[in-house]
């Protein structure tokens, strides 16, 4: 992994970890608004996150965007099933697996979009 995104997946991880800690701030202390909107916001850093890291690297070359973005789409497969679980009311449930096929989709479509664009 190149040093540059290296330092985006460190960073991106901080940002989830303080988003996760506070949503559980939130929830403990009945902030039913704030912790929407903490678990909007995770849950579309998870769903996007590989173009999220793009953000990072707007003038970077081809080479590392495109490592960029495929670190990014892998991490959000793990992350996504712990969406999927979270919304599934942490029970076993078909509910799970909504998330990882919509993040491998999104990753999907936007690889496809991005790469005919020759972005990545």
């Amino acid at each position: 992994m190149q040093p540059e995104v290296r330092r985006t997946v460190l960073f991106s991880a901080g940002i989830f970890a303080c988003l996760f800690v506070a949503h559980i701030i939130a929830a403990a202390n009945d902030a039913d608004v704030l912790f929407q909107i903490i678990a909007t916001i995770i849950t579309i850093q998870t769903l996007f996150l590989g173009s999220t890291f793009l953000l990072f690297h707007v003038h970077s070359s081809q080479a590392i965007r495109r490592d960029a973005f495929q670190i990014g789409a892998f991490i959000s497969l793990p992350l996504s099933f712990g969406l999927g679980w979270a919304y599934a009311g942490m029970q076993l449930s078909p509910t799970i697996l909504i998330f990882p096929l919509l993040a491998i989709l999104t990753h999907f479509l936007l690889w496809y979009g991005l790469q005919s664009k020759s972005v990545i």
